[in-house]
C-alpha cells in the first residue's frame, strides 16, 4: 500500500504525541477514605461503582493530561461504554464534534469550527481514542458568549435570547450569601471580587449548571454508560460547583471526584492539607 510522504509524516507525529505509560515516581495518588497511596490500576477499580467520574485538572499540567488518557483507556478496556464529557467543548459545537467522531470532517476542521482550546493537543489523544472506540464525547460547557453576556449584564440577559438558544444553557439558581462556593470564588478573586460585582460569579454558576445538566442528559440517555468528565478542578474541588449542581438535580447519582495538580519540584508530596478536595488526590511532579 502506497503512503505519501506527508501522510507518513503525520502518522509519525501522531504516534510520537500519543501518551505513553508514565513512571510511578512522577505522581502519587491518595485515596481520601483510607489515606492510602494507590496505583492508577487500583484507581480504575475503585471507580467501578461510579455513575460519573469527575477529573478535576489544572489545564497546564501536561502529566495530568497523560493520566487522564491512561484512566480513560483503562476504563474503556474494562467497560463497553464510557462517555467522555468535556468542559473544553461548548454545547453549540456538539454537531461539529459528532461529525469528527463519525469521520466526516478532519481534525483541523474540528479545531477551527469546534472552537478548540489553544492546548487542544493535550486533549486530542482522548478525543481520538473515543473516535477509535466508537464512544460518545459530550460538549458539556455553556457557549462562551452566553457566559460573557451574564458576567456583563446578569442572568436576566438570558431572557432576551431566542427561545431556540435555551437548549444551550441550563437554569441557574442564585445561592444564599453564606454559600461556600461563593466564599471560595471571592477568595480566589481576591481584591477584585468586590469591584466585579455578583454577575461574574453568576457566569461561573451558569458554566457549572450547564455542565451538570449536560452530564445528566448523557446519563439519562444511556444508563449503562460510565461518564468521565474533564474539567478545571475549581469546578469540582470540595464537591462544589459542577458536583454540587449534579447532586441538586439527582441525589442518588454516584459521583466520584479526582483532583489532580502539580506540586513544586523538590517539595514533599504531602496531601494532608488537600485531602478534603476530592475522593482521590493526584499529585504530579
Amino acid at each position: 500500500m502506497y503512503i505519501s510522504i506527508p501522510a507518513l509524516f503525520l502518522l509519525l507525529i501522531q504516534t510520537l504525541l500519543l501518551p505513553k505509560n508514565i513512571q510511578q515516581e512522577n505522581y502519587i495518588i491518595y485515596e481520601r477514605a483510607t489515606g492510602n497511596r494507590i496505583t492508577l490500576d487500583a484507581l480504575e477499580k475503585k471507580v467501578n461503582d461510579a455513575d460519573v467520574i469527575i477529573f478535576g485538572e489544572e489545564h497546564d499540567d501536561s502529566l495530568g493530561h497523560v493520566l487522564q488518557y491512561q484512566l480513560y483507556k483503562g476504563l474503556l478496556d474494562s467497560y463497553e461504554s464510557v462517555t467522555l464529557s468535556m468542559e473544553m467543548f461548548e454545547r453549540d459545537v456538539q454537531m461539529v464534534l459528532n461529525e469528527y467522531l463519525a469521520g466526516l470532517i478532519s481534525e483541523s476542521k474540528l479545531i477551527h469550527e469546534g472552537k478548540a482550546w489553544h492546548n487542544y493537543s493535550d486533549y486530542a489523544p482522548l478525543v481520538n481514542l473515543a473516535k477509535d472506540r466508537n464512544q460518545k464525547v459530550i460538549a458539556a460547557n455553556v457557549p462562551g458568549r452566553y457566559a460573557n453576556m451574564v458576567s456583563r449584564q446578569g442572568l436576566g440577559a438570558l431572557s432576551q435570547l431566542d427561545r431556540r438558544a435555551r437548549q444551550l444553557y441550563a437554569k441557574v439558581k442564585i445561592p444564599e450569601k453564606d454559600d461556600a462556593y461563593l466564599a471560595k470564588f471571592n477568595t480566589a478573586m481576591g481584591a477584585h471580587a468586590h469591584s466585579m460585582g455578583p454577575t461574574v460569579f453568576h457566569a461561573q454558576l451558569l458554566r457549572d449548571a450547564t455542565m451538570a445538566e449536560s452530564i445528566l442528559k448523557a446519563h439519562r440517555k444511556t444508563r449503562n454508560t460510565k461518564i468521565l468528565h474533564l474539567t478545571g478542578r475549581f469546578h469540582s474541588d470540595e464537591r462544589l460547583g459542577t458536583v454540587a449542581e449534579l447532586k441538586k438535580r439527582k441525589r442518588k447519582l454516584k459521583v466520584i471526584t479526582i483532583s489532580c495538580f502539580a506540586t513544586p519540584e523538590g517539595t514533599a508530596k504531602d496531601w494532608s492539607t488537600d485531602k478534603g478536595l476530592a475522593d482521590f488526590i493526584i499529585l504530579t511532579k
